[in-house]
């Protein structure tokens, strides 16, 4: 009678979510579409790139796929562009990929084999929808995403309700294609058990792990996720991070914004740089710092373009010609296409009294950028001198 019951709620939250499909549309986004093999199906994905994305510079992101993404897609991309953004900075900028469901419910669907005599057989999960989706999420979305974008082996995957509990599905089955799970409310009901059990060898096969885990619940039932966080606190290495929320003031639904919100933020929890403070970071601050997240996160992480172009004006500001030097120059060899990069290096130098320098340097700006009339301006003083 429970998985029954349980396999009813579900159904009646696959339709709601379905039915979503025909009244959110994605903005002004790129579109993927193509035939799937493995599903035998035509398949879309809506990708939301960072504002400064540019093909030309050297620049690469992290990928947040989101399942569901007819649903969460357009307020996850600005919650990413928001919390991505300089003054917030509490993640790096980020794709998104929202994975569109022509039918949830044949993706997604994970239940209880049968017993000779009809009955669910509760040791064992016959694996319907949810193996061929994850065979599709591997070996076409990922590799898709990673061939016409610039990414770093960095995954987020989030999943809400049953998507929730396919995402805890497959990070039993294939440990290691994501780095970071965000399980929303997930519909673990009545094969918990498997699930749970699976998980618990899981995590005590893998002591190194440097994996991060969140789980968020709303105002619901909260037995079945406490029993996966249980399971969390016991046999969790030290080296994996993770974290549970329960918004009581939410439902089943509503909770989704809070979160991923508070996913996102708790994955780069070590991100956060406050850049009001009172000392400005030097050049060798800055790649200590990107080396202590390079090792956090497993892949090579660099400073972005305007991280350091705004620590370069506060040592600039501060009477640190020299150190700001330093740091535009990073901007200029790893931004090569970036006409402020440029900018900014001839404002250091006209400061400086380095006039030639300055000179070379506003020039390349203005070819990238003829409109930069504040660059324009200077040269023009520059050289009357």
């Amino acid at each position: 009678m429970r998985i029954t019951v349980v396999a009813t709620i579900l159904l009646l939250l696959s339709l709601i979510l379905q039915a979503q499909i025909d009244t959110i549309a994605p903005r002004n986004e790129h579109t993927l579409s193509w035939q799937s093999p493995a599903l035998g199906t035509p398949r879309t994905l809506w990708v939301h790139l960072p504002s400064n994305y540019s093909p030309a510079d050297s620049q690469r992101y992290p990928v947040i796929y989101l399942l569901d993404g007819q649903v969460h897609f357009n307020y996850v991309s600005a919650m990413v562009e928001y919390l991505s953004s300089y003054d917030v900075n509490r993640m790096p900028k980020a794709i998104v990929v929202g994975i569109v469901h022509p039918d949830r419910g044949a993706d997604l669907n994970i239940k209880h084999a049968l017993r000779a005599d009809g009955k669910p057989d509760t040791a064992v999960l016959e694996n319907t929808g949810a193996a061929r989706f994850l065979k599709f999420m591997k070996t076409e979305v990922i590799p898709k995403i990673d061939q016409q974008y610039k990414t770093v082996p960095y995954r987020i995957l989030v999943g809400h309700s049953l998507a929730g509990l396919f995402a805890f599905y497959a990070k039993q089955k294939i440990p290691d294609l994501f780095q970071a799970t965000v399980l929303l409310s997930p519909a673990i009901g009545g094969i918990d058990t498997v699930l749970t059990a699976r998980f618990a060898t899981l995590l005590r096969q893998r002591p190194t792990s440097k994996e991060k885990f969140f789980v968020a619940i709303g105002h619901e039932d909260t037995r079945q996720v406490r029993a996966l966080t249980k399971v969390l606190e016991t046999s969790a290495p030290k080296t994996m991070q993770w974290d549970y929320r329960q918004y009581p003031d939410e439902n089943h639904f509503s909770m989704t914004f809070k979160g991923i919100y508070d996913g996102l933020k708790f994955i780069y929890r070590n991100w956060f740089f406050d850049y009001y403070g009172d000392l400005p970071l030097t050049y060798q601050e800055v790649e200590q710092r990107f080396n202590h997240l390079s090792a956090e996160y497993g892949y090579p992480l660099f400073p972005p373009e305007e991280f350091i172009n705004n620590i370069g004006y506060k040592q600039l500001r501060t009477g640190h010609t020299d150190e700001a030097i330093r740091l535009f120059r990073y901007n200029v060899e790893h931004f090569p296409h970036s006409y402020n990069a440029y900018d900014s290096m001839g404002e250091a130098y006209m400061i400086k009294g380095d006039t030639l320098n300055a000179i070379e340097n506003y020039e390349k700006s203005l070819q990238l950028n003829p409109d930069n009339e504040d660059g324009r301006n200077n040269l023009m003083k520059l050289k009357k001198h």
